[in-house]
């Protein structure tokens, strides 16, 4: 008869917990840092409970200091400390509800995966290596684009850069869509789409300042469904143990 794994506890969970090796085809989900979770990993004990941690994020340290906040240091908590249940990351301003290091003097927040990525980076496409900054490159009021998605990086996140190049990108990979190709016949054959872009050069500004506009309005919007939908994620867990709680009873 094979032996048990022996469990260990973590003040994350109330339940104990005991080592697993997750599999992809498992598709678990973390519950530190909300991430896929592939290879050494602890499990809840409990068969009805479906609580998951990688075994870096098991063994995530309490209180760490950062180059990003170098004042004050971080505290791992583990749920976010706002009454919404979510935070947005100071460094790729996506939102979370598990895992994050703060700063409570300073309503400072970083994923767990965030606060670890490595300084320098090699990404396909540039021949040099990437140094994550802080903050935008700029110090004189230009527009800091990635170069991968030509998205405007806002100046307070973090991004991963190349002096030499003045090459940039966002901090996470992020994929880019096909350009769609114009229809045949559109504005005229040979250079026409060329000239009319030369000559109307006004109005090429007022498109691409109506395009963004839309695209912050949509980022704006995207970011209120996370909220939304972290909420209703939280609802349904809460409601799903008291559902299995009133099973007991019966």
């Amino acid at each position: 008869m094979a032996s048990r794994k022996p469990s260990v506890r973590h003040p994350s969970h109330n339940h104990p917990l005991r080592g697993h090796k997750a599999l992809a085809e498992e598709e678990i989900i973390c519950s530190g840092c909300e991430l896929d979770l592939i290879g050494a990993a602890f499990k809840c004990t409990k068969s009805e409970c479906d609580y998951f941690l990688h075994k870096s994020c098991f063994e995530l340290p309490r209180e760490t200091r950062h180059k990003s906040h170098p004042d004050h240091p971080l505290t791992l908590l583990y749920s976010p400390p706002y009454e919404s249940s979510t935070y947005e990351c100071s460094a790729c301003s996506e939102y979370g509800s598990g895992f994050v290091y703060n700063c409570f003097i300073c309503q400072f927040d970083l994923h767990v995966g965030c606060i670890s990525m490595p300084e320098s980076v090699e990404r396909e496409g540039h021949a040099h290596p990437l140094t994550l900054l802080y903050c935008s490159p700029y110090t004189n009021g230009l527009i800091f684009n990635c170069d991968v998605c030509q998205e405007t990086v806002p100046d307070h996140l973090w991004s991963y850069y190349c002096k030499e190049c003045d090459y940039g990108t966002h901090l996470h990979s992020c994929e880019v869509e096909e350009e769609v190709e114009p229809k045949r016949g559109a504005g005229g054959g040979g250079g026409g789409g060329k000239a009319s872009t030369s000559g109307n050069k006004g109005g090429g500004r007022g498109s691409a300042a109506s395009e963004l506009a839309a695209m912050l309005e949509a980022q704006r919007e995207m970011e209120r469904m996370q909220i939304e939908l972290h909420m209703e994620m939280q609802r349904a867990k809460i409601a799903k143990k008291a559902r299995k709680a009133c099973l007991k009873l019966i």
